[in-house]
């Protein structure tokens, strides 16, 4: 076999390199062909190079990228087309492979290992991953701040991200859950797939699970189907996890019971009724005799009045987790049967209770109560024995007693979302607010939406003692 010298052989991927980014003439083609008829191993180095690349970006379409380049290089006509694929591998081989008589080979360090192929809402902090879906990512660490994003790795396992998250992709077989929550689809072809915490390995043997962690360290694993096997750091033995079992460590009931941020009073608990401009006025639960809370079928005797969110949720496959808002506001001192327009503004939190996966996107219903002895709640006792228009043998607990309730309206939060306001209002509103006769009113906040498996997302919202975000509020107009 004849040796090539080093000037031919660069000159041979010179002519691959031109013909990608600026076309060859009709010269420069017949030389292209002349060296690799003269040279055929040129053209198995060309196709161990495309080998490698394939090896090295883990992508299908990689072959098809290259065709959709060759179009505009030459007439088809005049050259066979095989040279300009050739070609076009060549050239973008050359940081890959090169030229190795001149240059040293160049590697991708940070190859792509995954495809965003579905993104809800999608917002991230401190990246540059894309939001188009079938984007291509590469290995590395991602924030999510709002929405959902669903993440295929190359072996086929299927992440679910759910905000706010933070996520290191490692490889296609594996990444860490540095927080947030995320549910895990894995195929047989993705069996031993791995999502690390800082505390904890889960090992999947095909399965769907689901992964909450929190940047302390504390985790929280739930089975979906299938089994996975779980590795504590703090631990020495493994445990083995099937459908409709999980292993809690200190996750589930950190979350269960969330910190109230440091108050800011003149801020989101204004002690007075605020004009808002155009007549409008904002009255929130912190003023006057106002009050929030939430009950929980679960806990029957525990009250949450002191918590940051009331949460809301209804579920059909675990009866005794439903949960509904109370809120209450005081209209006294306004004029009676006055009001012309008004409308309930809820801030909504990211609970990061249950998975969002497991929810569609969600109804809520508020209802008024009517049976205005219940008015006198408090918000320091309330629970899901005493609760007004509570009936602990009803069927649907996730609503309240149709006969000392009205219904006033709905709202309705996409799947995923995390952040933002719900506002309810109109005529029914209106009619409440103006039949009330002892200046306290209730309203109470249910989900009409059912989660699809065990373990789905408990919906948030701000109470006025959150410090971070405005309680509910009811903006109102009163006639002259």
């Amino acid at each position: 076999m004849k040796t090539i010298s080093p000037n031919t052989r660069f000159r041979f991927f010179e002519l691959c390199e031109q013909a990608r980014d600026a076309g060859l003439g009709d010269a420069q083609c017949a030389e292209l062909n002349q060296l690799a008829g003269k040279h055929p191993e040129l053209l198995d180095q060309l196709a161990e190079s495309l080998f490698y690349d394939a090896q090295l970006r883990q992508d299908g379409r990689l072959v098809a990228d290259f065709q959709a380049e060759i179009g505009p290089m030459v007439p088809k006509a005049r050259y066979p087309v095989f040279f300009y694929l050739l070609a076009a591998a060549a050239c973008a081989m050359f940081g890959f492979w090169g030229f190795q008589s001149y240059r040293k080979p160049a590697v991708n360090l940070n190859p792509a290992i995954a495809t965003l192929v579905k993104a809800k809402g999608c917002k991230w902090a401190a990246s540059s991953l894309p939001t188009v879906e079938n984007s291509r990512v590469s290995a590395g660490t991602y924030e999510l701040v709002e929405g959902l994003a669903t993440l295929r790795f190359d072996s086929g396992a299927e992440v679910v991200l759910e905000a706010p998250a933070t996520l290191e992709l490692i490889d296609a077989m594996s990444c860490r859950l540095v927080r947030g929550t995320l549910v895990s689809d894995v195929p047989p072809s993705a069996i031993g797939f791995t999502v690390e915490t800082l505390k904890a390995r889960v090992v999947d043997f095909g399965t769907r699970f689901g992964v909450s962690a929190g940047a302390d360290g504390e985790y929280m694993v739930q089975v979906l189907s299938g089994k996975v096997e779980v590795e504590d750091h703090t631990e020495s033995s493994l445990h083995k996890l099937s459908a409709g079992e999980n292993m809690d460590r200190g996750m589930l009931s950190q979350k269960r019971n969330p910190q109230a941020a440091p108050a800011e009073p003149n801020r989101w608990r204004p002690d007075r009724i605020v004009n808002d401009g155009d007549g409008w006025q904002l009255l929130s639960t912190g003023f006057g005799a106002g009050k929030d809370a939430y009950v929980d079928t679960g806990n029957s005797t525990k009250n949450y009045g002191a918590d940051a969110y009331f949460r809301v949720k209804r579920t059909t496959i675990q009866k005794h987790l439903n949960r509904k808002g109370y809120l209450g506001f005081d209209l006294r001192g306004l004029a009676k049967n006055g009001f012309t327009d008004a409308e309930l503004v809820l801030s909504i939190e990211p609970s990061e209770l249950g998975f969002a996966t497991l929810v569609p996107d969600s109804k809520f219903m508020v209802y008024g109560l009517t049976a205005e002895t219940g008015d006198d709640w408090s918000e320091t006792s309330i629970n899901a024995l005493n609760a007004p228009a509570h009936d602990a043998a009803a069927m649907d607990l996730h609503l309240p007693v149709a006969a000392e309730t009205i219904l006033l309206g709905e709202f309705a939060i996409d799947q995923g979302v995390t952040r933002g306001s719900c506002r309810v209002g109109g005529q029914a509103l209106v009619d409440f607010l103006n039949t009330d006769t002892n200046g306290i009113v209730t309203l109470i906040i249910c989900r009409e939406t059912d989660e699809t498996a065990k373990g789905g997302l408990v919906h948030a919202f701000a109470t006025k003692e959150n410090g971070g975000n405005s309680p509910p509020v009811l903006r109102f107009k009163v006639g002259k």
